[in-house]
């Protein structure tokens, strides 16, 4: 019976974390969370620049402009608002990219540096939960769009399936049915690596750009112009158009991601082209959102925000084989484009997150499968349907995501002026100068308390509206900008009246230079036991094994032939 144990124990246990001699304080490292080796530094300036362009082709962002229009922004306020905000991210994300890309680490590590071992792991939950709630309405809207498809091909005899489900169920079966079939087709993708997954998001933006442009082209076509001056039903001015404003720079993607793959590049500078895809993509698909809602709108007299809800519609006014097969494979596309978004923003996150997590249980593909399943788990039909406020208090994930951001950056660029001790991200204990009080950095934890408390009461008042003060609509509003301002300036402060050790026990006393430590990756020449898998040889059969003190001088003799990455 033990020997059985034994053997399941084996093949549940990520078998880098087995071997105590080969990875010191295994507890806290397994082969996705340490440094990824040279040979898997494949991402190029292209690779970044298509990664992110193709992230916002995603129902979230299509419908970002549903409910400012509701809100009484016309057309061009949203647009300016979404060019602004878009700025702004990429302020954010290229700063919060240099770290992962020059240490070649993932957010679960990284992370580490500024919350410290333990205290890391509240936010990595923070980010992982909300990524799996993701998961599950992102596949939900993929396999709307898969219903449409089916429609395309089958016709009546897709839509004559006989429902079985009661109305509370907040689904037909019809519709679950079509949900199923997407994930099992998503489902192939959970197994891919992240570090192989560039040519994934390069064929988003070959496939789905030019066919998100033709729907919009063939809707203003049949519409006989764009229509956008008749979107919005009422209008604002003055302070409420100020706010209005305000409330349009909280769509903003998911900033603390990027270091989940920028870890992969093959050059620090490769990452600025994030900053192209962001600031160009973004706040077009928000104005295509709103172009094919308002052609809609003359065309059907209805505004649909959903592009299923679009094609439908469209079937029902042209049905015909012409528009079954245009609307089928526009609808594929989107197909395409939701669970390819699904990948980068949900799947990955929570497959580096549980490894982070369990690292002796998951890897990062363990853990994306993981993620897929429980996409299914957390009956998204049902929050979808019949929990609106539900919905809002997800989106209001930004006050407890900004801040932990900030911090990050203000760490690495202001405070520790880019070092990084890499032993001290793996190893637990007083030894590592990320350990802080007991695992957890107190600095960063009263900062990011400061930020989430100024913005979250407004979170109450989203709910359910009037509860509370116009001012403190307003505050949340400015979630995005206050919480990231807030989190970001009180940890600077803080640091500045009681400074974190910087350099590790030795080496105290140094001059910090900028980016001292990226010349070997993250350690000195004389460390005592520095774990194997942190240091690359530019050979790998000659990477060094574990070894006792004797062996220290064969070491540091080696250390010089190590990969260096320049600035």
């Amino acid at each position: 019976m033990s020997s059985r144990l034994q053997r399941l124990k084996q093949l549940v246990l990520v078998k880098e974390t087995e071997d105590e001699e080969k990875s010191k304080g295994n507890k806290w490292t397994n082969v996705d969370l340490a440094p990824n080796p040279p040979e898997t530094r494949r991402w190029d300036a292209w690779s970044f620049f298509l990664f992110q362009f193709s992230i916002s082709f995603s129902p979230t962002t299509y419908n970002a402009g549903a409910s400012l229009v509701s809100a009484g922004l016309l057309w061009w306020h949203i647009f300016l608002a979404a060019w602004v905000g878009s700025f702004l991210c990429c302020v954010l994300v290229l700063f919060n990219a240099r770290g992962p890309s020059r240490y070649h680490i993932g957010f679960p590590s990284f992370v580490r540096i500024s919350g410290g071992l333990r205290g890391s792991l509240l936010w990595i939950f923070i980010r992982g939960v909300v990524a799996v709630l993701y998961m599950g309405t992102q596949t939900l809207y993929a396999g709307y769009l898969m219903d449409v498809v089916l429609r395309c091909i089958f016709g009546h005899k897709w839509t004559d399936i006989p429902n079985h489900l009661p109305a509370s169920s907040g689904t037909t079966s019809r519709k679950l049915l079509a949900f199923f079939i997407l994930w099992f087709i998503q489902f192939p993708f959970m197994f891919i690596h992240p570090s192989k997954t560039s040519k994934i998001f390069a064929a988003k933006s070959f496939i789905v750009v030019p066919s998100l442009f033709a729907t919009m082209a063939w809707a203003v076509h049949k519409a006989g112009g764009a229509h956008l001056d008749k979107l919005a039903v009422v209008t604002v001015t003055g302070s409420q158009l100020g706010w209005g404003f305000m409330k349009a720079l909280n769509i903003i993607p998911p900033l603390v991601n990027i270091a989940d793959l920028a870890r992969y590049a093959n050059h620090p500078k490769q990452t600025w082209t994030i900053t192209y895809g962001l600031f160009i993509s973004k706040p077009i698909v928000i104005l295509v959102g709103m172009v094919i809602a308002a052609c809609g709108n003359q065309m059907y007299g209805k505004v649909y925000w959903n592009l299923w809800d679009f094609f439908n519609a469209t079937l029902d006014h042209n049905w015909n084989a012409g528009a079954r097969t245009l609307v089928c494979l526009a609808a594929l596309t989107q197909v395409y484009a939701t669970f390819v978004t699904n990948i980068s923003s949900n799947s990955i996150p929570v497959g580096c997150d549980l490894a982070g997590l369990f690292p002796r249980y998951f890897t990062i593909v363990r853990g994306q499968i993981l993620c897929a399943i429980l996409a299914i788990c957390v009956v998204p039909w049902k929050i979808v349907a019949s929990a609106a406020q539900f919905l809002t208090f997800l989106g209001s994930y930004i006050c407890f995501i900004c801040p932990i951001l900030a911090i990050e950056i203000v760490d690495y660029w202001f405070v520790r002026k880019g070092n990084v001790h890499m032993p001290s991200v793996f190893v637990a204990g007083p030894g590592s100068i990320y350990w802080y009080k007991y695992g957890v950095n107190p600095r960063a934890f009263a900062a990011w308390i400061i930020g989430v408390v100024l913005v979250v009461h407004g979170v109450a008042n989203a709910l359910h509206p009037g509860q509370l003060a116009a001012a403190s609509t307003n505050i949340y509003n400015m979630g995005f900008i206050l919480s990231t301002l807030a989190g970001g300036l009180s940890y600077y402060i803080i640091c500045l009246i009681w400074p974190p050790p910087i350099m590790p026990p030795g080496h105290e006393h140094e001059m910090v230079q900028w980016e001292g430590l990226a010349s070997t990756e993250g350690f000195f020449r004389d460390d005592d036991d520095v774990p194997s898998y942190i240091v690359f040889p530019d050979n790998e059969s000659e990477r060094p094994v574990a070894e006792d003190s004797s062996e220290k001088s064969r070491k540091l003799d080696e250390v010089s032939r190590y990969r260096v990455v320049d600035v």
